[in-house]
């Protein structure tokens, strides 16, 4: 598959956020979260990133032609 430009730009912003909850969530699991590192925060983190995982969607559509 080949993935425009446009769309790999505009889904590193929430690839970033995705791994960095990953990599928390896994700190959790093994033991006491760093700072700033509860499952609450992470969970604003992800609903803040929201908008986000649209965003490469609507660009693909864009760059394919296709409206709606």
């Amino acid at each position: 598959m080949i993935v425009p430009e446009a769309v790999l730009n505009c889904s590193r912003e929430v690839d970033v956020v995705l791994a960095g909850v990953d990599a928390a969530l896994k700190r959790i699991g093994r033991g006491p979260p760093r700072e700033g590192g509860t499952a609450e925060r992470l969970l604003l983190e992800l609903k803040a990133a929201d908008p986000g995982l649209t965003a490469p969607h609507r660009v693909m559509r864009q760059d394919l032609g296709v409206s709606g």
